[in-house]
């Protein structure tokens, strides 16, 4: 479906329907179901997510990863579908030499369709200096005083954050723009295009997908333009269902296991909307690359990890090769590239009397933060390089920490505005970031997603005795509010 079909898809409900729903929901009493939720980490996801891909798409397999999703077709409350730019297999030069018939003339074809293309992505490459200041912030403020592993994936969490922009107003979206680093809402839509499309990668040798949507309820009515720019700029697909209801929930989790791969099931499995969901936005970011250069198995030991909370016996794996070394006051670091791409991993180690959240905090891997190479380094180096394997997952909630860097409206039922999307009051009740990595001899693999749910900021339920024990009025009115009938009872 179309954007511009969108509107007719949602489809108008009769205003007394909507109403008598509204009504239903004010006059329950009932406690609201917070969403549970667990940690999880990705290479590098209001509701909003951190891996993506095509509805369709089969997730990449995984040794170890459990990709299968809970069995339920989401696709039966999808109404509008992403369309996702166009990508090309990257030609494998091995295979065709080991054809019988090789077609060198295809392959050449082939090659020129995907230098063609790649060229086009990496022209979309927004300016580092429009999206530095969150990155570093946000980075610097989610990582303060931690002890534990944490995983965090500022692009995931940026693209939700505009997507929560783009739904609300006044100074509920100005507090947004603020810490997002920008001025206006055209401005950030240009941002979160550029980085959507210079980062979406699905080539058969490396994965970076990205992948939006919209959750609707099925008894409200939104604007139609709130959610063509959600679906044009931000490639968000929508879906529409009754909030809180099993199946409702079940899809959600489905489509995030299946953007994700899977590999954040376990946390998957606890995110639900409750019946007081207004709406929810989802944004994912899934990663999966081999190395440059692989470590060979038989080179993997046993070894000592010397953590925070003890020394560990663990697999390490093993590698010797010629690469910059780079050095600061305070660490060293090398950086590792994944095949046939710009995308590395830097590996950075702190001095033996810092900490890696000092690092972070004191501002010095900035550089490595916003796409620089630290300021001193031996080229041409030979490196033995012994890493442990590892799988590191974890979750934040958001909340207060959003709250540290200036977003508060958005949390305050009584402030927050969600007017560009709809009529009823809201406030964010829930933002979740979970993230996962692991690594292994061949390379990585990353999955993080971001969820906001937006509830609805009911009126407090006020309690009065009301005994009418003594002389009293009454009024019967018409349709129109006429005055029918006007009485006193002095005695019953």
């Amino acid at each position: 479906m179309k954007p511009e079909q969108l509107s007719d898809a949602i489809g108008m409900l009769d205003d007394k329907i909507i109403e008598a729903a509204a009504e239903s929901r004010r006059s329950k009493k009932k406690n609201k179901r917070w969403i549970k939720w667990v940690a999880a980490a990705a290479c590098l996801c209001l509701v909003v997510v951190g891996v993506a891909g095509h509805f369709n798409r089969t997730p990449p397999a995984n040794g170890g990863i459990d990709t299968n999703p809970p069995t339920v077709n989401f696709m039966s409350y999808k109404i509008n579908e992403a369309q996702y730019p166009e990508t090309v297999e990257y030609p494998d030069e091995n295979k065709l030499l080991n054809s019988i018939n090789p077609n060198w003339d295809k392959f050449s074809d082939d090659l020129d369709k995907w230098h063609e293309l790649d060229e086009a992505r990496l022209g979309n490459r927004l300016d580092i200096k429009n999206y530095s200041s969150f990155l570093i912030t946000s980075t610097k403020n989610f990582f303060k005083g931690n002890k534990d592993n944490l995983v965090y994936s500022p692009l995931n969490v940026y693209l939700a954050l505009s997507m929560l922009a783009e739904t609300t107003g006044s100074n509920t979206r100005a507090q947004i723009l603020d810490l997002l680093g920008t001025d206006s809402v055209e401005a950030l839509r240009n941002n979160a295009n550029k980085l959507w499309l210079s980062n979406y990668m699905d080539d058969g040798v490396t994965t970076n997908i990205l992948a939006n949507s919209v959750w609707l309820r099925d008894d409200m009515e939104y604007n139609k333009s709130a959610l063509d720019v959600l679906a044009e700029n931000y490639y968000a697909s929508s879906f529409k269902g009754e909030m809180g209801s099993a199946g409702y929930n079940k899809a959600l989790q489905k489509w995030l296991n299946e953007q994700t791969g899977g590999l954040l099931k376990e946390e998957v499995s606890d995110i639900e909307f409750t019946e007081n969901t207004l709406l929810g936005l989802a944004s994912t970011v899934y990663f999966k690359a081999r190395w440059d250069s692989e470590f060979n198995e038989v080179n993997t030991a046993p070894d000592t990890f010397n953590g925070r909370d003890g020394r560990q016996t663990v697999d390490f794996m093993n590698q010797s090769f010629s690469n910059d070394y780079y050095y600061d006051e305070n660490y060293t670091a090398i950086s590792k590239s994944f095949t046939n791409r710009s995308a590395k991993m830097w590996l950075i180690l702190p001095d033996e009397d810092k900490a890696p959240e000092e690092l972070i905090a004191s501002g010095d891997i900035d550089t490595i933060l916003t796409g620089g190479k630290p300021k001193n380094v031996k080229p041409y180096t030979i490196v033995n390089l012994s890493m442990p394997k590892f799988d590191v997952s974890s979750s934040l909630d958001l909340r207060k920490n959003l709250r540290q860097l200036g977003v508060t409206d958005v949390f305050d039922d009584a402030k927050a505005d969600f007017s560009p999307t709809f009529n009823s009051p809201a406030y964010v009740s829930m933002i979740q970031h979970s993230a996962r990595v692991t690594v292994d001899e061949e390379g990585c693999t990353a999955a993080a997603f971001t969820v906001i749910g937006a509830d609805t900021s009911a009126a407090p339920e006020d309690t009065v005795d009301f005994v009418l024990d003594r002389p009293f009025i009454f009024v019967i009115t018409a349709d129109d509010s006429t005055p029918l009938f006007v009485g006193i009872v002095n005695n019953v």
